[in-house]
């Protein structure tokens, strides 16, 4: 749809910008509005600004056949008024189409339609035109400027949401909203990573947990022997120090899940539940009541009643 909105443009100004009267090089304004079918939105109304030549009559045979893809053919004059037909053809386009335009010294106004086939979508378009001389001195060598205030707003439109669309990225690249286990995906890791300037804080967040936290642990575990990026090679994670360090973070709530990783620890408390200990219970426990101010007490009162006799 751009290369279609594109040739309208191109059409209107070899077409319509030199059938006007101008004096040598005298500026003239031409705005044009067109209506595609098809089109999923309304083309804008597109300013032109050239530098037209006195050319007499019309003629917009000499203009639209120097690109060599467009014949123009039956052009007539009649008092103010031309007329023509067209048929385009190569480069992709096979169109034809007629127009008319009536004009007077300082302005103009036509219409024309076009329909066929461009780039392998159906044309059907219709454009109105009219042209103003604003009469200021000017280079006719010098090169059509387009305007359209419709598109200089789309083009803001534009920028503002490729501003919001980095602001939503920003957003979600921001490490300090996940927690570890969320950090382990494509967004941060990969070769298409659209976080990828925030690894270095992933990285972080993952090693520091993955010591701690069996189930940050085991997350990073899955991830690196299901996916073909490793997270601890990409965040120079050693697994034979964090796995040392989170084995001791084995207890009877995990040692099930740990069991891969840390053996000992888990076959360790497995055995004292199998016994019907507690992993928790040790050989202190049973001089708990001496070890402690309280037990110390109930000590002293023992022995003062055997020596009173009481």
């Amino acid at each position: 749809m751009q290369r279609l909105s594109t040739f309208v443009i191109v059409l209107l100004v070899s077409m319509y910008a030199p059938i006007s009267y101008a004096a040598t090089g005298e500026t003239w304004e031409i705005t044009s509005k067109s209506e595609m079918a098809g089109m999923p939105y309304a083309m804008p109304e597109t300013t032109m600004t050239v530098c037209q030549p006195k050319s007499g009559e019309p003629d917009p045979k000499q203009m639209m056949e120097q690109d060599g893809n467009c014949r123009v053919t039956n052009v007539k004059h009649s008092g103010s008024k031309t007329t023509w037909k067209m048929n385009c053809s190569g480069d992709g386009q096979k169109m034809t189409g007629s127009g008319e335009i009536t004009h007077s010294k300082s302005s103009y106004q036509g219409k024309s339609h076009m329909s066929g086939m461009a780039d392998g979508e159906k044309i059907d378009m219709t454009a109105t035109y009219r042209g103003k001389r604003i009469g200021k001195a000017c280079d006719t060598s010098a090169p059509v400027v387009v305007k359209s205030k419709a598109m200089d707003d789309m083009n803001d439109m534009m920028g503002i949401a490729k501003a919001q669309m980095a602001a939503d990225m920003a957003e979600q690249c921001e490490v300090g909203k996940y927690e570890a286990k969320e950090l382990m995906n494509n967004r941060f890791f990969g070769p298409n990573a659209v976080c990828a300037k925030n690894r270095k804080y992933a990285c972080k967040v993952i090693s520091k947990d993955a010591t701690k936290n069996t189930g940050v642990y085991l997350a990073l575990v899955k991830h690196d022997d299901t996916s073909d990026v490793s997270i601890a090679d990409a965040c120079k994670i050693s697994m034979a120090k964090t796995t040392k360090s989170i084995c001791k973070k084995v207890d009877e709530n995990n040692y099930k899940r740990m069991e891969d990783a840390c053996p000992a620890e888990a076959e360790k408390i497995s055995a004292m539940e199998a016994s019907g200990r507690s992993y928790t219970s040790s050989s202190r426990s049973s001089d708990m009541v001496t070890d402690n101010p309280v037990g110390g007490a109930i000590d002293g009162a023992k022995k003062l009643k055997g020596l009173f006799g009481f």
